[in-house]
């Protein structure tokens, strides 16, 4: 398989995961053109695994948790005017788009515990395939995921509501275009 053959089957997905592990399109863009870089200067020992697809997504997973550990990224942010606002500015969009809620809803999240939601959610893989994405145990994983969704339906409680055990994580809540974030939580 070539490199240009690779892509044109791949890169839509990976273009999309990137997109929800960052929650933002300029980082997805900037973390894929990295991983992507990297895996054509050495697409003649990828191109000859069983799964090139699988490492290029680890590729990029990576390259979005390096970097946000580094010190640049945690503290320093550009701005157009070079200014820094005041306070946030309005909503451009009238209605909230899902996908726009579940980044939202992302976002908040520590970096490992979003890759987690997104590697089970999203992309569907078990236990043992996104510990070795992200280099930790099969338990870690589950510690994640588990502590992910509850931030996620603590934020999304209204105040008063309770939320506790009766609320199980539905999978099929977080797949795109079946997400509905008042269902978070809910089982069917």
């Amino acid at each position: 398989m070539t490199f240009e053959e690779f892509l044109s089957g791949e890169l839509d997905s990976l273009r999309r995961y990137a997109r929800l592990l960052t929650g933002n399109r300029d980082a997805a863009h900037d973390v894929l053109a990295d991983a992507l870089i990297k895996a054509h200067l050495r697409w003649n020992k990828i191109g000859r695994m069983e799964f090139p697809g699988a490492y290029v997504r680890s590729m990029v997973t990576n390259g979005f948790l390096s970097e946000r550990r580094s010190w640049s990224r945690r503290f320093i942010t550009a701005t157009r005017t070079g200014d820094l606002p005041e306070t946030a500015g309005p909503s451009v969009g009238g209605a909230v788009d899902d996908r726009d809620q579940l980044e939202q809803m992302l976002l908040g999240l520590p970096e490992q515990q979003r890759a987690a939601i997104v590697l089970r959610y999203y992309l569907d893989l078990p236990d043992d395939r996104i510990a070795a994405e992200l280099r930790c145990s099969s338990g870690a994983v589950r510690s994640y995921v588990s502590r992910g969704l509850s931030a996620i339906r603590e934020r999304e409680t209204p105040p008063g509501q309770v939320h506790g055990n009766e609320l199980s994580p539905d999978p099929g809540n977080f797949r795109p275009g079946n997400f509905r974030p008042d269902k978070v939580g809910e089982t069917r």
